[in-house]
């Protein structure tokens, strides 16, 4: 979340969040409830490590459920309208070396495999707010890399 209490994300970044939260207050409870119920069916919990894993497992899905529904609640929809500046959402292609493609996201939907970074990665900082034809230094395995923003989709 940012200083302001948003958190930033797309379209489709709340509803994946949406749906976790959904599936976290719904099957992962009932699952974790009914290992809870078994763990209970067997006796002495004073010495059943299934238990007390389950209500460690329990512990972590509410505090997510709970982290959830803040995010939930601070949702800012960044929809970038003007494509002349990298915003989250954009896709920028970047020329160098190499021509690299990335679309700028939220922090929970960020998936390199799919070229989706956060907008608070090394990378994603660099390139918000910047214009076409703006060139960036991009960190690299040898320290840093001349791009320049080509394109905004």
């Amino acid at each position: 979340m940012d200083k302001n209490n948003q958190y930033l994300t797309t379209k489709e970044g709340l509803e994946q969040l949406k749906n976790e939260l959904q599936e976290r207050e719904t099957l992962t409870r009932e699952k974790i409830s009914n290992v809870l119920n078994e763990m209970r069916s067997q006796g002495d919990l004073s010495e059943n490590d299934g238990y007390s894993m389950a209500v460690e497992e329990q512990n972590i899905n509410e505090e997510r459920i709970r982290e959830l529904k803040e995010k939930i609640k601070n949702a800012k929809i960044i929809e970038s309208k003007k494509k002349d500046i990298v915003h989250i959402g954009d896709t920028v292609i970047l020329k160098g070396k190499k021509e690299l493609q990335y679309q700028i996201v939220g922090e929970d939907e960020t998936n390199p495999l799919e070229g989706k970074i956060s907008h608070l990665s090394p990378v994603g900082q660099i390139v918000m707010g910047r214009k076409i034809n703006s060139d960036v230094e991009l960190p690299s395995l040898d320290g840093k890399e001349t791009y320049k923003i080509v394109d905004i989709l």
